[in-house]
């Protein structure tokens, strides 16, 4: 049967994943570290905040976690593999690489799984969130499909243009960005409708930045 890996200081304890009391406290645990991270901020939170605010001890929460950073950590890699995995879905729906509307099918459920747990990329991704989560984390899982939608717009090779790695780097912040505003402005929009418009604002930044009326040429 699987097993999965809790800490206590430096040791592992093997628990059943399966174990409902197991799954509902980390649960719990990961419900009060959304809520108090959007309200004093991660920087700010502390073990006792989030066991106080998940009613379980401190040493409940050691017994799961190392600490709130392994906790986000470990609540990052469950929503991580949930992607994959809808991802993988998705994909084997549409039975090629463009979703509605010829977006890149690999952005369309990166932003329907952004929506399903809007709480939490709401509390991390804005001005209460972890820096390293959103610079590091987020930005690598947002690439590809960042990246995907660049080649499938019809972006050409031209060594006198900026390098491939440059202009995703350039998006990837805007894209950020863009999501950002989505989860606090305009719930009502769907994830294909914010991908159309990410698809918009990109080809516009690069026509513009490239000084191209058609498709864009970058180098390698």
């Amino acid at each position: 049967m699987e097993t999965v890996a809790y800490a206590t200081g430096g040791e592992k304890l093997a628990q059943k994943s399966e174990d409902p009391r197991v799954l509902r406290t980390r649960k719990l645990l990961q419900k009060a570290l959304i809520e108090v991270t959007s309200e004093k901020g991660f920087a700010n939170v502390t073990v006792q905040d989030i066991s106080e605010r998940a009613m379980v001890n401190r040493s409940t929460f050691y017994r799961h976690y190392l600490d709130k950073y392994d906790l986000l950590g470990q609540y990052l890699d469950e929503l991580y593999a949930l992607l994959d995995s809808q991802e993988g879905e998705d994909s084997h729906a549409d039975k090629s690489d463009q979703g509605p509307d010829n977006l890149p099918a690999g952005l369309v459920s990166l932003l329907r799984h952004v929506q399903m747990n809007a709480d939490f990329y709401r509390a991390m991704l804005g001005e209460k969130g972890d820096p390293a989560f959103c610079a590091q984390s987020f930005r690598r899982h947002i690439e590809k499909g960042l990246l995907q939608m660049l080649l499938t717009g019809g972006v050409e090779v031209d060594p006198s243009n900026p390098p491939m790695d440059l202009i995703v780097s350039y998006l990837l912040h805007a894209g950020v960005g863009v999501i950002v505003w989505w989860l606090e402005n305009d719930r009502s929009a769907t994830p294909e409708q914010v991908a159309v418009w990410l698809n918009q604002l990109s080809t516009a930044n690069i026509n513009v930045s490239l000084g191209s009326n058609g498709k864009a040429a970058v180098s390698r």
